[in-house]
């Protein structure tokens, strides 16, 4: 990968080339030269969802305007389908602005589009080109999922789950399914025994989604397949709780073998200095003891709340570490934590708030102050 990659990146001059010689191929009136010039001249500057936006509206101006024949060249020029069972490196993003088209321009032309999708997600994930159906004729391509969710291929069986995803990043919700996710939970029931650990770790993601608005539903959900003798669905159980456990549900945490009703004592958070300099760290110490006559299973986080542009503090809680605490017994335990600057948080100066959160309940409290 070049120095400086981008995301944005993967819709560049090469791929561009590559799928005019694709889409000639498939079709000999299609002007190579043109679609090039008009994608790679306006590329450089745009962002990663306005170069695929670019890429799909220029299929529009250079295919036919029949949109079933423009979409026959399309199908006839996509490359081979993914052999390997995961999603790895970013040559087939060209397809996604080719998903997008469909999206656009074949949504009065539910069938050919839907089956079109089909084929393309064995090539890059449609979860996103998807949506637009579902929106639109949620009875008729909810049916449809509940069929691929049997499929052989494992990237349709992934897009059943992934492109059904209520808060799926960088592209539209599905607020129906955030309102009522029973639907969505359907699907669900017939994915979590896969076989394929790219199509679990989509419907942990799913349940984790869920979660966020209906975190009740997902615990009891967790609770019943926790009684399934599968490996595979155990995992996906531990990655789909993970909002709820960070939020100390402790239903949740119960169902991953944490009782929140724990025999132990904290000492007092020790913190190497009381002031941090921005872009500087944080080193904090402290002790657990048990108090019960039997081991005890722990899993313990440690809660930040940082000062908002408001002036308000706002919790964020970290993982630590999980440990089996023995009868009696006690450990020391220390973490650095960073306020170097990242693009996803923003820290304001003034005082801090640290505890330690051990299956759900909250222990202890140290104040420092970020200058």
């Amino acid at each position: 990968m070049e120095q400086n990659f981008q995301v944005r990146d993967v819709f560049n001059e090469r791929v561009v080339k590559q799928l005019a010689a694709d889409l000639a191929g498939a079709w000999s009136g299609f002007d190579t030269k043109g679609f090039i010039h008009v994608v790679t001249s306006k590329l450089k500057p745009l962002s990663f969802s306005a170069r695929a936006a670019l890429i799909r509206d220029t299929l529009r101006e250079y295919l036919p305007r029949e949109y079933p024949r423009a979409l026959e060249i399309i199908l006839k020029a996509l490359p081979p389908e993914i052999t390997a069972d995961e999603l790895n490196g970013f040559d087939g993003f060209i397809v996604m602005p080719q998903n997008d088209f469909v999206a656009k321009y074949g949504l009065d032309d539910y069938e050919m589009s839907v089956q079109a999708l089909y084929e393309m997600t064995k090539r890059f994930s449609a979860e996103g080109a998807i949506r637009t159906f579902l929106l639109k004729y949620p009875e008729q391509t909810l049916a449809i999922l509940e069929g691929w969710a049997e499929d052989v291929n494992p990237h349709v069986r992934r897009l059943v789950s992934e492109g059904t995803r209520p808060r799926l990043p960088w592209t539209m919700q599905l607020k129906p399914f955030i309102d009522d996710p029973r639907p969505v939970l359907k699907l669900l029931e017939k994915l979590k025994t896969d076989p394929n650990q790219m199509v679990r770790r989509s419907v942990a993601n799913n349940l984790n989604d869920i979660a966020k608005d209906n975190p009740e539903l997902v615990v009891r959900i967790l609770r019943r397949w926790r009684k399934i003798n599968d490996d595979g669905t155990q995992w996906l159980i531990r990655h789909a709780a993970r909002t709820v456990v960070k939020q100390g549900n402790t239903d949740a945490l119960a169902v991953l073998g944490f009782d929140p009703d724990i025999e132990i004592s904290i000492s007092k958070i020790r913190l190497d200095e009381p002031v941090v300099k921005m872009g500087g760290r944080i080193i904090f110490h402290f002790e657990v003891r048990s108090k019960s006559r039997q081991a005890q299973n722990l899993m313990i986080d440690y809660v930040i709340h940082h000062i908002k542009a408001n002036g308000e503090l706002k919790p964020k809680v970290f993982k630590l570490t999980k440990i089996k605490l023995e009868a009696r017994e006690k450990i020391q335990l220390s973490k650095r934590h960073s306020f170097r600057p990242i693009t996803t948080r923003k820290y304001y100066p003034g005082r801090h708030v640290l505890e330690i959160q051990i299956n759900g309940r909250r222990y202890g409290k140290a104040e420092f102050e970020l200058r």
